[in-house]
């Protein structure tokens, strides 16, 4: 057997993209053809020093099998257009809730209706919008949903709890320094402070601390898809593994 024709074996099998297997393929030939030529140096034929590398090397499956263990769950180069979706979700996002033409048309109403207060003397009003008592916006809607429009429940309802899924999904996909639900957590609920406080500053919308809430149940539930996905990535790999044990006990 050619040294080549061992390293695409080896690769064949692993759970990761034809770019990166070849990659994977060039680094194994760099180490393989090393060794052969330290073994012709000291002066083995050239078929012996073949034959001795891949002994010395192992068994196809086994290093097939320690290569795939210590693949990390998505290659690089499917982690790049993970991360061009995570950052197109990012510029979405800060459109949606900071720069869209729905938002400045809001600040125009809340700007003039906080300098109204002013005027008539009851400042208290200027926080209308801003509601800093957990849990109160959300009882509001369960039992007194007859006074709200049932698209605007949805909206600040479902609306906040989807819009951070992606953090918390994609986050950890990326980085495996977010591969922690107490990291998630801290920074969904970081992120969406730094919202509801750009809000509240430039009049862009209302601080809502149930805002922060939801926002931060939609990390989790992005977080708890990922951990998901990657106990059944696992599993498969495992599966695969011990489908290779078992065909070589066959033998």
């Amino acid at each position: 057997m050619k040294l080549e024709q061992y390293a695409e074996q080896v690769v064949s099998r692993l759970p990761c993209s034809k770019w990166e297997k070849q990659d994977v393929k060039d680094e194994l030939m760099d180490h393989l053809n090393s060794m052969k030529s330290e073994l012709v140096e000291e002066g083995y034929e050239e078929q012996e020093a073949v034959l001795l590398t891949i002994q010395r090397f192992g068994s196809m499956k086994a290093i097939s099998r320690q290569l795939s263990e210590s693949m990390p769950l998505i290659d690089k180069y499917i982690r790049k257009w993970v991360m061009t979706l995570f950052f197109l979700y990012v510029a979405i996002s800060s459109y949606l809730l900071l720069l869209s033409p729905d938002r400045f048309r809001r600040r125009a109403f809340t700007v003039e209706w906080k300098q109204r207060m002013l005027e008539y003397g009851v400042p208290q009003y200027t926080h209308l919008f801003q509601n800093t008592k957990p849990f109160h916006t959300l009882v509001d809607y369960v039992f007194h949903y007859d006074n709200y429009n049932f698209g605007t429940v949805v909206y600040n309802l479902i609306g906040n709890v989807m819009l951070f899924v992606p953090l918390g999904l994609l986050l950890p996909l990326i980085f495996m320094t977010f591969q922690s639900v107490h990291r998630v957590f801290f920074l969904t609920l970081s992120a969406s402070l730094i919202i509801e406080t750009l809000q509240l500053l430039f009049s862009l919308g209302s601080f809502d601390v149930d805002d922060l809430l939801l926002n931060v149940l939609g990390g989790l539930i992005g977080y708890g898809m990922f951990r998901v996905g990657a106990a059944l990535i696992r599993k498969r790999r495992h599966n695969n593994k011990f489908d290779d044990d078992l065909s070589a006990a066959s033998f």
